[in-house]
Order: C-alpha cells, then sequence, then structure tokens
C-alpha cells in the first residue's frame, strides 16, 4: 500500500522580500479525522505606507491508496432468455482466477478486476428433449465504483459498474463444436466472443487483506445464435469468491 500525498503535518514560514514591501508566508498541514489534508495558507504584506494586507487561503486533500491483489471465485452461468418458450438453461458450476487494483479513499474506492473465467451450463430444448452442454474460457474486465463502510474488524463495501468480456476458447457437446466459430449455414458462431454489461458486487475486506465477496453481472449482447432475431439469450453470471489484497 503506498500513500500518495503525504500525511505527516508540516509547518513551516517563508520570508520574502519584495521591491514594493515585506511578504510573510506561513503555511500549516494536517490530516482530520475523515482521513483529508488540510492546508492553511496565510500571506502577510506589509506596504510602502505602511498598511498590511492578509490573505488566508484553504485547501482539502483526500488520502488515496493504491493497491493491487488476487481473487479466485466459483460461478454460476445463465441467460435471460426473451422471446421463447422452447429453450431452458440448467447452470453448471465453473471457476474464476483474477488480479484486482484499488485505488480507494477513506469512504469511496475504484475498483478494476482482470479475470480468467471458465463457465459452463446446459441448454435444454424442451421440444426436442435434448440436451446440449456449453464449456468456454473467457478474459473479463470489470470496473467498479465502491462505496466503503469502516468497521473494526476491516471494511464492508457495495458497488457496480460496466464490464467487457471476450471469449477466448469453447465447445459444444454432442460434436465437440467450436462454439466461436461462424458455421456454414448461417455464417454465425453460435456464441457471440464479445459481451458487455453490468456488474454488481458485496463482501467485506478485513484488515490484514483477506476479502470474501459475491457478484452479479448481466450481459447486454444476444450471447447465443438460435431461432430468430427477435430471440435473445444474454449472460447472467452470479460470483462467490475470495481473495488477497497485498
Amino acid at each position: 500500500m503506498n500513500r500518495i500525498f503525504v500525511t505527516s503535518a508540516i509547518t513551516f514560514v517563508i520570508s520574502v522580500g519584495q521591491i514594493f514591501g515585506q511578504s510573510t508566508t506561513t503555511t500549516s498541514q494536517s490530516q482530520n479525522q475523515e482521513g483529508k489534508i488540510e492546508t492553511y495558507t496565510r500571506t502577510e504584506t506589509v506596504q510602502p505606507g505602511g498598511s498590511t494586507i492578509t490573505t488566508t487561503t484553504y485547501t482539502s486533500t483526500a488520502n488515496v491508496d493504491a493497491s493491487f491483489g488476487i481473487k479466485a471465485a466459483v460461478n454460476l452461468s445463465d441467460f435471460l432468455i426473451r422471446n421463447s418458450d422452447n429453450y431452458q438453461i440448467n447452470m453448471k458450476p465453473g471457476g474464476s482466477v483474477g488480479v484486482f487494483l484499488k485505488l480507494e479513499s477513506k469512504s469511496f474506492a475504484f475498483h478494476y478486476e482482470m479475470w480468467l473465467r471458465y463457465k459452463t451450463f446446459e441448454l435444454e430444448n424442451k421440444d426436442t428433449k435434448t440436451n446440449t452442454d456449453f464449456q468456454y474460457w473467457s478474459l473479463e474486465i470489470p470496473m467498479y465504483f465502491l462505496g466503503q463502510i469502516n468497521t473494526g474488524a476491516g471494511k464492508i463495501f457495495i458497488g457496480g459498474g460496466p464490464y467487457v468480456s471476450l471469449g477466448l476458447d469453447g465447445k459444444q457437446d454432442p460434436g465437440n463444436i467450436d462454439i466461436f466459430y461462424k458455421n456454414a449455414t448461417n455464417n454465425k458462431p453460435i456464441m457471440q466472443r464479445w459481451d458487455f454489461g453490468l456488474g454488481a458486487i458485496v463482501g467485506f475486506e478485513f484488515n490484514n487483506g483477506i476479502t470474501v465477496f459475491s457478484g452479479y453481472q448481466v450481459g447486454f449482447v444476444n450471447a447465443l445464435n438460435f431461432e430468430n432475431d427477435n430471440t435473445s439469450f444474454k449472460n447472467k453470471t452470479a460470483s462467490f469468491g475470495i481473495g488477497y489484497k497485498f
């Protein structure tokens, strides 16, 4: 954890001789209970006629901590299906590993993550009574804005933000078919490689750096190319995991 702003109190006096008078500047700096740096600057200038001009300024700057860490999670994948009664999604467990960068003040934080995710689910066709298994790997980057509440044991955090995902490799069984490869029938892949959407996260960060969390994401892209153009399958992912902040 690196302090970007110096938190110790500094007081110094600078006297500057000027052509039209004598100027004295006093600056004091301290940290308040909210973790912000408060700076007071007082300048007194003696004019040639003997009069004195006094100027006082005040600024307040929050401390920002930068940290990074690692995460691992179990995820469950599903789809938000629109305009189709023929399909049902059966969730299966997958896994994820990732890293994160956190920029935080006392009450707020920006949280950037990068995940390597393995997802799997079963697509059931109600008409034909057949099931198709999907398994795929993706690289995912969420960006969250967090609110934080400090407790004696650590911090409660909750927030949300956008994410973007890139499919790396995947297959469909039976047939061991590449789901990201464009087929000859309609020149479309079975699953779209790119996805983006919104996510939410809630968790607790202990004082020793260990974090427990859960997250939920919903995609905006029609991920599966089935049936007709009015049918949509949009990604939904729930995750539960643990992390460690260095």
